[in-house]
């Protein structure tokens, strides 16, 4: 599902990066076709993360008992959902139960935030709309994002880029939610691509490198602040210190 207002966060883990990057290199096949993640990987949004939080609890009527970071933290526990409204629900449950938290109304919680969430006010990382631009001139595009199709195309349209690609994979809504296999097989059949000539570029490393490796593509991990530290076994191909670097693989 797709994750509201997070930290408006920089790169950090620079010791792992530059270790990742020391690695000997691994031969791929040139890469024909790139498809990309959306929250936290093209955009951001902007509003404060703490205020949204915030007024989520208040409105709920419940203490708050997490920060935004550890409510996605809590997010890796959640496996599948039926649609956003449930994603948060699932989220504000385990967090509750991780920070010890009233666990009684995750519904309610989830609405609250769900309606205090802008989902047009949000910007572009670093470089995205080059990558995007790149990555249209070099093959084809397709867009693999957790969250339903009525969330993520107010964000495709507040930043005109919903016609950027040439399939849309709205995963937990037509398919599973990543990390399974189904929405990256989706897209690239739907593309007509090669799998192993495919790039999936994303910010979660248990989300989308995972899964993309998992289904067979090339991964690019574009990491934010906290999403550093051990690889937990999903290494992927390439690390990005801005988007600005999917020309030098290209």
């Amino acid at each position: 599902m797709a994750k509201p207002p997070t930290e408006t966060r920089t790169l950090c883990g620079r010791t792992l990066i530059a270790a990742a990057r020391q690695r000997p290199a691994v031969t791929t096949p040139p890469i024909s076709t790139v498809c990309f993640d959306l929250d936290g990987t093209l955009l951001t949004y902007n509003q404060n993360p703490d205020a949204v939080l915030a007024t989520a609890f208040d409105d709920a009527g419940v203490e708050q008992f997490c920060d935004p970071t550890q409510l996605w933290a809590a997010a890796d526990d959640v496996d599948d959902a039926d649609d956003d409204i449930d994603f948060l629900t699932k989220t504000f449950r385990a967090a509750g139960e991780r920070h010890d938290g009233a666990t009684d109304s995750p519904d309610v919680l989830a609405q609250a935030y769900d309606d205090a969430t802008d989902h047009t006010d949000v910007s572009f990382r670093p470089g995205a709309q080059t990558a995007l631009e790149r990555a249209r001139e070099h093959g084809r595009v397709g867009l693999i994002t957790n969250g339903g199709r009525a969330t993520q195309r107010q964000k495709l349209d507040a930043l005109d880029i919903h016609d950027a690609f040439e399939i849309h994979v709205y995963a937990g809504e037509m398919t599973p939610p990543k990390p399974a296999t189904e929405p990256f097989e989706r897209a690239t059949t739907a593309l007509d691509a090669d799998p192993e000539r495919t790039l999936y570029v994303g910010n979660s490393l248990r989300h989308d490198v995972a899964g993309a490796r998992a289904a067979g593509l090339q991964a690019a991990w574009f990491p934010v602040e906290g999403d550093g530290g051990d690889h937990d076994g999903h290494d992927p191909h390439h690390v990005f210190d801005s988007l600005h670097d999917l020309g030098d693989v290209l």
